[in-house]
């Protein structure tokens, strides 16, 4: 009796992979989804940061910092970001420069299969000194 039959542990590893392989996958797939919703989140910093050093240091327009953060986004025709930047004007006081890109995050993931993140948005904001 302390011994078990082989043949009464036969189907033991049947049923335990079917438990752990749904839970693999699951840890497989968030991790990549994870991923690429960091490197969408990171590449929409560079470009804010970008943008907000046009019109901080370099003097730009908003429409010359909105194309350098266009140019710099992952999949700026099919995604719709949306960029928006404020530049101080001569007489104010508060000489901040803000640009602030969000983009839904149904976009940004790999998949929004089973709509998991609704109408959430991924916002990303900078804010710089302007030296002008």
């Amino acid at each position: 009796m302390a011994r078990m039959k082989r043949n009464a542990r036969r189907g033991t590893s049947i049923v335990e992979a079917a438990f752990m392989i749904p839970l693999m996958l699951l840890l497989i797939f968030g991790a990549l989804e994870s991923g690429c919703l960091l490197h969408v989140r990171h590449t929409m910093t560079t470009a804010a940061r970008e943008a907000a050093r046009m019109l901080a240091v370099q003097g730009g327009s908003i429409s010359d910092a909105q194309q350098v953060a266009l140019a710099q986004l992952p999949n700026a025709d099919s995604f719709d970001y949306e960029f928006n930047a404020n530049a101080p004007l001569d007489s104010d006081l508060d000489r901040d420069v803000t640009v602030t890109i969000t983009v839904p995050y149904s976009q940004a993931a790999l998949g929004d299969f089973f709509n998991l993140y609704g109408s959430g948005l991924m916002r990303v904001a900078v804010t710089m000194r302007s030296e002008e």
